[in-house]
């Protein structure tokens, strides 16, 4: 039997038998775990929007300074060439998670997709060799590490975590990155739909905060501080030797989300659809991807981060951040605070609640560990992203490699 035909009358089964399918689909789908996968190549047109290739292959001072002001990070070292040529670098690099705007997401695809199974972006985890440098060219693979369930005591609902890293090779043979992106499945069995119904009512009271003049002026008067580079490291080295853990970092403000935001995320980060090529990547998958009552038209499931109307056809009140764009602006703190100098190591992040357009986003964070690992001197930062009512909709840990004074 087919995937397709298998998945008439799941909402027929009872709750057991529900449930032994779901286990035996993702048995079978465990049963490649190991499996390598090589993305569509750049040119072709992807037939299915889960299932994402190279979307750009070439890494330029343009991309860079692109991505860059889609975190809303003014520092030189991303776009300065006079300015990098007299860093430890010689020149322009980028900055962490750029990684997305080469490539974004699996070959594997969001795997689980049946009648009963909620799946949302659970956050990705990014490991770092070598900063991405222009003129630097990349192919990508793909490694399926399967199904993980969780314990989700007193929920009506099950969940799984699904792994797959992608691995960043550069023209000269060099794995540079690896970002292991993770879903999130909530699955629940037709005889608990209405109790699961129930327990979604996260959002339900969610409304936009009427931001006063002295709320605004705050976030104004930051955003001017970034733009002078006031709490920036920038050359002034930052030596192993002198962090203190439990040291709280600098706050950086990212203002009121709205859609100029997410566009700018979308252009560099995130694969343009529009028209033909739009409909190729959701037409074989139309049940994920809802009728508009107005048009009568599918509405594209990327909709939701721009537009409210769409927003509420998948359930939630208002148009919200991709994930990936809250990883993207921790890392403004993190790169403010290391200085020149410094290399993030790795990024595990984890999406904990939705940034919506309308609210507001300060990045904090502090220092949770400094150690030596085989000679290299790291530092543990603990980041999060607050919203204006003080909820965490994005955390990281992220690990920094810092200058030693006995290696000045």
């Amino acid at each position: 039997m087919n995937q397709a035909a298998d998945e008439q009358d799941w909402d027929q089964l009872s709750d057991s038998e529900w449930n032994e399918r779901l286990d035996a689909r993702i048995a079978q789908f465990n049963d490649e775990r190991g499996a390598i996968k090589t993305p569509p190549p750049p040119h072709a047109i992807m037939d299915n929007e889960y299932e994402r290739g190279i979307n750009n292959k070439l890494v330029t001072e343009d991309l860079i300074r692109h991505y860059a002001d889609a975190i809303g990070d003014p520092n030189p070292l991303w776009r300065d060439p006079s300015y990098a040529q007299g860093t430890r670098w010689g020149g322009i690099i980028a900055p962490p998670t750029f990684e997305s705007a080469i490539s974004f997401g699996s070959s594997f695809g969001g795997r689980l997709r049946v009648p009963g199974v909620a799946r949302l972006a659970a956050g990705n985890r990014h490991d770092y060799v070598k900063p991405f440098r222009p003129m630097d060219s990349f192919s990508v693979y793909d490694k399926y590490l399967g199904f993980e369930e969780k314990d989700v005591p007193g929920k009506p609902y099950r969940m799984f975590i699904e792994s797959v890293p992608r691995y960043f090779v550069n023209q000269r043979d060099e794995t540079i990155a690896v970002a292991t992106g993770r879903n999130i499945y909530m699955a629940t069995p037709p005889g608990k739909r209405v109790e699961r119904k129930k327990d979604s009512s996260l959002y339900t009271d969610k409304q936009r905060h009427f931001f006063s003049d002295d709320e605004l002026d705050v976030i104004h008067q930051d955003f001017d501080a970034q733009l002078a580079g006031v709490n920036r490291r920038g050359a002034k080295t930052r030596y192993w030797e002198d962090v203190v853990e439990g040291e709280d970092i600098t706050p950086v403000h990212k203002g009121i989300y709205d859609v100029c935001d997410a566009c700018a995320r979308t252009v560099v980060s995130c694969y343009t659809y529009a028209f033909a090529i739009k409909w190729a990547a959701m037409r074989h998958h139309l049940d994920h991807h809802p009728r508009d009552p107005e048009t009568n038209e599918h509405r594209f499931r990327r909709d939701w981060h721009y537009d409210d109307h769409a927003a509420r056809l998948f359930g939630v009140p208002y148009a919200n951040a991709g994930g990936i764009h809250n990883e993207m602006m921790l890392v403004h703190l993190v790169t403010d605070w290391m200085g020149d100098d410094g290399f993030v190591r790795s990024m595990d992040s984890q999406d904990r609640r939705m940034n919506f357009l309308g609210d507001a986003t300060v990045v904090k964070g502090q220092v949770a560990r400094k150690y030596a690992d085989d000679g290299d001197h790291l530092v543990d930062l603990d980041v999060r992203a607050e919203n204006q009512d003080g909820v965490v909709h994005t955390k990281a840990t992220v690990t920094v490699k810092l200058i030693s004074k006995a290696e000045a």
